[in-house]
């Protein structure tokens, strides 16, 4: 920077020589100009004078500026005789050289005052410079301590700077930075209070009946009921795990949704014989009822497998609330924009005041039922996640008016037409 200022200042000094240099020679050879008419003037009326021209014809033909070449040269012919001639100074001469040393000081003088004014002039810019590098300076500083909103309060004036402009934007994008990182944050910390939570259950369990079963003392029809309360606990534990796992990819982004063009009917019978086996041991009847034959040909752009996962999760909450011997419906009707899968059961249902709270991480209603059955809360919440990573999502279906419903109803939503058929991962931005 200290280099370019130097460099500035010797062109600006060069320049201004050059200039003042020009117009001095210009004016210079002007005065040289006049000087030589005047003199030429001098030698024509001699001339003239000689060869007996009248002083009113001479008078006339100099302020009529007639030139007369042969008076002119009788003019200096004669002056000459007299110890004169063109390299003689005269009294134009003389004058015209007392001139060009004033007009020399005068120019010096002027050169000098633009240097002095030039040399303001930096020191202004450097002064102002430095003000607003100071400026600057405190707005990181403030940004540094967490204070974003200094240039909305103190910077009014200098925000017309596109300076200042992407200063503000880049402290507004620090800020939602800085609170998205709290919220992480805090995320983390209920994370990791759940998880907590969620394991101290079966590993209690698991560790009580390993106790017990190191009793020697024990029957076997005890020792077998403990190895089946053992089994359970496990088989808890791990499918807790299991979702733990995928919540933890699919957050971190390690999760990728691979969209592809194939029947989505499919899709959907796939989920179903995946929790088969526990409606029929329940007896409970699940049916799929379409409007017609198009939505068993109808191919959309979904990825199969975490489709498949989050329809699964849906049916076995069902399969799980529902009571023995009941039914659970799945309706599929195709829409403007999107294709719309309903799951209806007849169970315990969901109470209103808890409906925006069901599909949060880890959250489980406060229906005896669901606190008697086992789970980890995770299922709606990996639901929503899946669905939402490809352009859809789901929600519970409310009564109309003050009807009263048998059991609850779930409603997927799945777009018909995708933009982008590429992997994408899945996670918080």
């Amino acid at each position: 920077m200290k280099r370019k200022r130097n460099r500035f200042c010797l062109v600006y000094m060069l320049v201004l020589f050059v200039v003042l240099g020009m117009l001095y020679y210009v004016q210079i050879r002007n005065e040289q100009k006049h000087e030589a008419e005047n003199v030429n003037m001098v030698y024509q009326m001699l001339g003239e004078l000689q060869k007996g021209v009248s002083y009113e014809q001479v008078a006339a033909d100099v302020l009529k500026g007639n030139e007369n070449q042969d008076a002119l040269e009788e003019g200096l012919r004669i002056l000459a005789e007299y110890g004169y001639d063109k390299d003689y100074h005269s009294v134009f001469s003389k004058r015209t050289n007392a001139y060009a040393k004033k007009l020399a000081v005068v120019y010096l003088m002027i050169y000098l005052l633009f240097l002095v004014w030039g040399y303001i002039f930096l020191r202004l810019i450097k002064k102002n410079r430095e003000a607003e590098y100071q400026k600057l300076g405190n707005i990181l500083e403030r940004f540094h301590n967490g204070e974003y909103d200094f240039l909305a309060e103190n910077m009014k004036e200098e925000l017309e700077s596109s300076v200042y402009m992407r200063l503000e934007s880049l402290g507004k994008k620090l800020e939602l930075n800085e609170q998205r990182m709290a919220v992480e944050k805090e995320e983390t910390k209920a994370l990791v209070t759940d998880l907590s939570h969620q394991l101290k259950t079966p590993v209690a369990s698991i560790k009580m009946c390993f106790q017990l079963l190191e009793d020697e003392n024990l029957q076997p029809e005890e020792r077998k009921e403990f190895l089946n309360r053992l089994g359970e606990q496990i088989l808890h534990l791990e499918g807790l795990l299991e979702a733990l796992v995928n919540i933890s990819r699919m957050e971190t982004g390690m999760i990728e949704i691979r969209k592809e063009m194939t029947g989505i009917f499919n899709t959907v019978v796939q989920a179903v014989n995946q929790v088969y086996m526990k409606a029929e041991d329940k007896g409970i009847e699940i049916v799929i009822d379409t409007d017609n034959g198009e939505i068993e040909n109808l191919s959309l752009a979904h990825d199969v497998k975490w489709t498949k996962e989050a329809v699964v999760n849906v049916l076995e909450n069902a399969v799980k609330y529902s009571p023995a011997d009941s039914t659970i419906q799945i309706i599929m009707k195709k829409q403007i924009h999107f294709l719309r899968i309903e799951i209806k059961d007849e169970g315990i249902g969901i109470k209103k005041e808890e409906i925006n709270r069901i599909f949060q991480r880890f959250y489980r209603g406060k229906h005896e039922v669901i606190r008697q059955a086992e789970g980890s809360g995770v299922g709606l919440y990996l639901a929503r996640k899946i669905l939402e990573e490809q352009g859809g999502n789901i929600t519970v279906v409310l009564p109309v008016g003050n009807k009263q419903v048998k059991g609850s109803t779930f409603a997927i939503m799945l777009p018909l037409k995708s933009d982008s058929l590429s992997p994408s991962k899945a996670g918080y931005c």
